[in-house]
């Protein structure tokens, strides 16, 4: 079997790079790497990458040249969030002062069992999960990885 080791980045598709830049800095703690970029030849997809020191992880925000005006909705194929793990309810706990002190609009924290979460949407809607999985399954090493009940 084939295997891969992570992920590389998260691509995603913005209304104003400028403004979402300036909201994954200020919000989840991304900092810009690079200049923006023109992305592929003929493609039209300016970017700006910015990553999470701490994770690691990697988000490509692109405002395509043409873009077509539409806003993000989960209820259409395709993309209905991003889930981040957090070390328990503490670190969320933690998460939602941060929101609150930047003015940041988020859900209450949500237990369901298995998992307390809150969820923040970026700047074009797209919806972020900050995601604390209960001690068994923290110790069954799921906190770092995507899970289903």
């Amino acid at each position: 079997m084939t295997n891969f080791s992570g992920i590389a980045h998260i691509a995603i598709v913005v209304a104003d790079l400028e403004t979402s830049t300036e909201w994954y800095r200020r919000v989840l703690g991304f900092e810009p790497f690079g200049e923006v970029r023109p992305g592929p030849v003929g493609l039209g997809r300016p970017r700006q990458m910015v990553r999470h020191a701490e994770s690691g992880l990697t988000v490509a925000i692109h405002q395509p040249v043409d873009h077509s005006g539409d806003t993000f909705d989960p209820s259409r194929t395709g993309l209905d969030h991003f889930s981040l793990a957090v070390d328990g309810p503490a670190a969320l706990g933690g998460w939602v002062l941060h929101f609150d002190e930047v003015g940041v609009p988020h859900s209450p924290v949500r237990d369901i069992g298995y998992a307390q979460f809150v969820t923040v949407d970026d700047p074009d809607g797209i919806a972020w999960e900050l995601w604390a999985a209960a001690p068994a399954r923290r110790a069954e090493g799921r906190s770092r990885s995507a899970w289903r009940a």
